[in-house]
């Protein structure tokens, strides 16, 4: 299916004043190349030049270092790299060393909850954000968490517990002093915005009919001159003004449960979402037939045990009391069935807003998109699709290659004319960029990519399940090194106790 023009679907809601937030600037552009999730307002495009096409352990590798596990995607600023983890069951933040790999300092947060999540997501899935000097990290399970340079905690913001069993994806969006984070949920979503400095709630605006969604937010215009916070939300984008959280304007027909975060380009703002309902939603009597085992007209774990619908419960059972009953199933028919699905380009501007086109073939249902000189490429599992981004239509549609398909969660990146995918399988594929994109390599790290990567200064940093990786082109070929071992440095440690 090509790209179809669709009718208007707008609704100017309300209108409030358009207030442009002081920027403090805290480290040069330079050194704050990529602040948070995908870099600057979460775009996954980098200024770096000189990339490597093809690394691995010993070829253009600068360094490899241990890490614990974590879904969430580094950010870099000045000589750090931040991450946040899983480590042995505690939520923690890190900090390495960026020439070397080496950790600087890690501490923990407590939970405030043991959530359930599904198999495929945990509490360090949102990515940390950083100002250049200080690091803002938010886990499901404990909330909002503020660290200094040494590792010195500044403030905590409690938040939860989270009605949200695929667990809260957005990450921590920074803008001027704000600090802002998107808690959608099956019940009492809301958009929070405290001060950087304090921890100290500034608003927090309720979303009553904005269901489950795992997106993170974008800074319009740009996130240097801030006009208003876009949010993709279950089948609704909504704008808002950064100062004061009142709605400038809010647009229907779009996806319901949406994951991949939005993209900007000029004017033109895109989100994406699947058909959750793509071969119907199977209703409820049938389900009971064959599974309720005693009778009683609902469905408990015990009587699902063994169905497909075991490893989803904790989603399904909507009310999340007991079991899931006729009313739970309705209720997720009546948000997931929507026609209104796939990529949509929306015009946006002061106060208003209206889709200019919508595709839906290949549309990816987890990593976020990309634009690259005006093309727009999206990832389903080894499925790359490359559209013009000014009028939708299909350029390039092709397999990523190999011998095994391998599914694709992280998102792609992009600089130097280059685009990097990482794959559950745990290899990077480099394309290309361009309408017709090729392949020009295949790189295997042999250990799952959940991560998105991150660029900065002309180095690629990758994560995988246990390790992360700098690559940089290096004239001469590097030995094969090994991981540095995490670690604190005594010197770095004595520093923050010296603070704490």
């Amino acid at each position: 299916m090509s790209s179809t023009p669709t009718r208007t679907v707008i609704a100017v809601v309300l209108f409030a004043p358009l207030a442009v937030l002081q920027m403090t600037a805290v480290l040069p552009a330079a050194d704050l190349e990529w602040g948070g999730f995908r870099g600057p307002n979460a775009s996954g495009i980098s200024n770096s030049a000189g990339l490597p096409v093809e690394f691995g352990p010993g070829k253009n590798m600068v360094w490899v270092a241990d890490v614990p596990f974590g879904r969430s995607s580094p950010a870099i600023a000045g000589d750090r790299i931040f991450l946040t983890a899983i480590d042995d069951g505690k939520l923690v933040t890190l900090a390495l060393d960026r020439e070397t790999g080496k950790e600087m300092w890690r501490w923990e947060v407590e939970r405030l909850e043991k959530a359930e999540f599904h198999t495929a997501t945990d509490s360090a899935t949102p990515s940390p954000a950083t100002d250049g000097e200080n690091v803002y990290a938010f886990f499901h399970e404990a909330g909002l968490v503020s660290y200094d340079r040494s590792g010195k905690e500044r403030w905590r913001v409690p938040l939860g517990p989270f009605r949200n069993f695929y667990g809260m994806a957005a990450s921590p969006v920074l803008a001027g002093d704000r600090l802002f984070v998107l808690c959608d949920q099956a019940e009492g979503s809301f958009l929070l915005a405290v001060d950087k400095n304090s921890g100290e709630e500034l608003w927090r605006k309720k979303r009553p009919a904005r269901l489950e969604a795992y997106t993170t937010p974008i800074l319009y215009p740009s996130a240097e001159e801030p006009k208003a916070l876009l949010v993709s939300g279950s089948r609704w984008v909504d704008a808002y003004d950064p100062a004061t959280g009142e709605i400038l304007w809010t647009l229907g027909g779009v996806a319901s449960g949406p994951i991949s975060s939005p993209v900007l380009m000029g004017d033109t703002l895109y989100v994406s979402g699947i058909d959750h309902a793509e071969n119907g939603w199977a209703p409820f009597g049938p389900l009971l037939e064959e599974h309720d085992k005693d009778g009683d007209g609902e469905l408990s774990r015990e009587d699902v045990a063994e169905a497909w619908i075991a490893e989803h419960f904790g989603w399904l059972n909507a009310d999340g009391e007991g079991n899931i009953t006729a009313e739970d199933w309705e209720r997720l028919e009546r948000e997931m069935v929507n026609e209104q699905w796939g990529v949509h380009a929306i015009r946006v501007g002061d106060g208003t807003a209206e889709t200019v086109w919508n595709y839906r073939q290949n549309v990816p249902y987890i990593p976020s998109p990309l634009i690259h000189d005006g093309v727009y490429y999206m990832v389903k599992d080894d499925i790359v699709t490359s559209l013009d981004a000014s009028t939708g239509e299909l350029l390039r549609r092709d397999r990523l290659g190999g011998e095994e398909k391998s599914k694709v969660y992280a998102s792609p990146v992009a600089a130097d004319g280059k685009i990097y995918i990482g794959t559950l399988k745990g290899d990077v594929v480099v394309l290309q960029a361009g309408a017709q994109w090729s392949v020009l390599a295949t790189n295997a790290l042999g250990d799952e990519i959940w991560a998105s990567p991150a660029i900065a200064e002309d180095h690629l940093y990758v994560r995988t399940k246990e390790k992360l990786y700098s690559f940089a082109r290096l004239s001469e070929p590097a030995e094969p090194a090994e991981p540095v071992k995490p670690g604190s440095d005594p010197a770095v440690t004595a520093e923050q106790e010296e603070t704490r």
